[in-house]
């Protein structure tokens, strides 16, 4: 009688445990997000020892947020672990971080972390999430795993980061398509898409006008390759979408999806988050009205500079302005392509937009608005301006180049008004008093 109270004491006690850890459990995936993968009771032993997940976060805030992020879950039921995979890991406080960032040597690491911990954190900055269970054997799930923590290890964990070709997200996709035999890059790398790297940087990047603007800018012709299925997952959010419809070989030898089931966990209430735009917006009409808001300012400018002295330095300093801006910029894209490891800013069609050869005119302007003096040379060197514009013009319309209509959008009409402004004769002399009304009538 005593041995039987006290097993039914102890199976009592342990089933009040199981039921404890399980409403805890429960309570902790509900707080954080976190999921606890269930074990079928038929399974075979060891098969659901280990749970693989791609984790894809959406968009954050900042710049580097806009592209999404993701990372491969590991949920060990035998060590009692939860943590996830990430390639994206990277300091400001890095030695030499913004010499490495100017020329394209980016130092980037793979880390491994708390995957509830970081589920949370994702939540608070308001980036949505998607659990993707993973429909791999035990053998794969192992392997991952086995190569996740090798790669983690110090000697391993840093590469050179490029942001289309080599980034957190190409890592994770390489590091799955190998325990899948090579299956996901079959399945995808011969789907022909409209998208290229300057239209998804371009569309992700929509509601931050000077980095959308700054991008479209620095992108060369290479960036305007069109992508495979397969090289769109340098963004997470694409190979979140692709793998739901890609299959994989079963253990019975069949077909099956690669993923076995999905979830979605919302940022928390109240946080702001933003909304991922489904294609990439056309911005040749954007960067046209600001291109003719700005030549129109040139424009009467140089009308009012006949008879107000005034004006005549405003347009000598707004043109100087100009001129520096477009310089510099060339000067940095000439940089860019020589100097730097950046490979999509190479053969950039838009130096014949913002040329170095447009710092003539930060002197040559106010010489010849101001003084008089230098006409010729500033006016052949804002012909100059011109022709390579127009010859931008004439490369942008010519199917299959470089996609940069709009930054042609943008600056053409600009250096148009200010060629007009040099080749418009009759300026206020200097010491001209400033126009005034006529007397009126009595």
């Amino acid at each position: 009688m005593t041995w039987r109270w006290g097993a039914r004491r102890v199976w009592q006690t342990a089933a009040a445990a199981l039921l404890w850890s399980t409403a805890v459990g429960a309570l902790r995936a509900q707080a954080t997000g976190a999921v606890t993968p269930a074990r079928p009771e038929a399974a075979p032993a060891g098969m659901y020892d280990l749970d693989i997940l791609l984790v894809t976060f959406g968009q954050g805030e900042q710049v580097f947020e806009r592209f999404g992020h993701n990372a491969i879950w590991v949920h060990d039921v035998a060590a009692g672990t939860d943590i996830t995979y990430d390639w994206g890991n990277f300091s400001f406080r890095q030695p030499a971080f913004l010499r490495r960032f100017l020329t394209g040597d980016n130092r980037y690491s793979m880390e491994a972390k708390d995957a509830n911990a970081m589920v949370d954190l994702y939540r608070q900055l308001g980036r949505p999430i998607t659990l993707q269970r993973l429909n791999l054997t035990p053998e794969q799930k192992q392997r991952l795993r086995d190569d996740l923590r090798r790669n983690a290890l110090e000697e391993n964990k840093y590469y050179r980061y490029d942001y289309f070709v080599d980034n957190c997200s190409t890592r994770l996709r390489d590091a799955l398509d190998r325990v899948l035999g090579g299956a996901l890059r079959a399945a995808t790398d011969s789907i022909r898409t409209p998208l290229s790297y300057r239209s998804e940087s371009v569309r992700l990047t929509d509601g931050d006008r000077p980095i959308q603007t700054g991008i479209d800018i620095a992108l060369g012709r290479p960036a305007d390759e069109r992508l495979t299925a397969w090289k769109t997952f340098f963004i997470p959010m694409r190979l979140r979408d692709a793998v739901r419809g890609v299959s994989v070989a079963g253990t019975s030898g069949g077909r099956i999806p690669l993923v076995e089931s999905e979830r979605i966990i919302e940022p928390y209430p109240g946080t702001p988050h933003i909304v991922e735009l489904g294609t990439a917006p056309h911005l040749e009409w954007r960067l046209l009205v600001v291109g003719l808001v700005l030549a129109t300012l040139v424009a009467g400018i140089r009308i009012m500079a006949v008879s107000r002295r005034g004006a005549v330095w405003g347009l000598a300093l707004v043109g100087a302005t100009w001129s520096l801006l477009c310089g510099l910029i060339g000067v940095i894209l000439v940089l860019a392509w020589t100097a730097t490891r950046h490979v999509f800013w190479s053969w950039n069609e838009n130096l014949f937009l913002a040329s170095p050869f447009s710092l003539l005119l930060v002197v040559l302007l106010p010489m010849t608005f101001l003084r008089g003096r230098a006409t010729g040379a500033t006016r052949a060197v804002a012909r100059g301006v011109v022709a390579l514009s127009i010859l931008a013009l004439v490369l942008a319309l010519i199917p299959g180049g470089q996609d940069n209509r709009a930054i042609v959008a943008l600056f053409l009409p600009v250096h148009l008004a200010i060629a007009w402004a040099v080749l418009r004769p009759a300026l206020a002399p200097p010491g001209a008093p400033r126009a005034r009304p006529a007397p009126r009538a009595p």
